[in-house]
């Protein structure tokens, strides 16, 4: 019986935001602010996109998952933080319940081929305190994004080419 090697990223602190009783993981270093929901434009939301966030005079796409990380069509009562991503620079936003950043840097474990898929925004798990936590990154989340949401795909993929 063979045994299948998973590969291992070096150890990184993580922040993880909470979605209905569901928490992803994403590198911390990926986080580039955090806005209030109470700050969104949804004046020109569409299917695809359920706001606008401003970030540093720049307006960013700004997107939700349900508990199933299923796209949301609006923002549930409950979701109070947009986590705006890209290393350097915002490139869009992900609106959730809360965000907290882990007090100890974790090692993720890719998920084994049989497991993931391209558009999955689910790429790692990483054990924090007994707990198995989904790990995601930016360019996963850009591509599942892409992937569920053709209508707005093509402004989300030029923002994701640009970091």
């Amino acid at each position: 019986m063979s045994r299948q090697v998973l590969s291992q990223n070096a150890e990184q602190l993580m922040a993880v935001m909470n979605f209905a009783g569901l928490r992803l993981a994403v590198p911390l270093a990926e986080v580039h602010s955090l806005s209030s929901v109470l700050d969104l434009d949804d004046s020109q939301a569409n299917a695809s996109i359920l706001a606008q966030v401003e970030v540093n005079g720049r307006e960013l796409p700004a997107f939700g998952f349900d508990a199933e990380l299923g796209p949301l069509h609006s923002v549930p009562d409950d979701y109070r933080v947009c986590v705006n991503l890209g290393a350097a620079t915002a490139e869009l936003g992900i609106l959730c319940q809360s965000i907290e950043t882990l007090e100890q840097a974790v090692s993720e474990e890719a998920l084994p081929a049989c497991l993931s898929t391209v558009s999955s925004m689910v790429k790692g798990l990483a054990l924090h305190n007994e707990e198995v936590l989904l790990c995601t990154h930016f360019s996963a989340l850009v591509a599942h994004i892409a992937a569920a949401e053709q209508v707005g795909a093509g402004a989300l993929l030029s923002t994701g080419e640009a970091s």
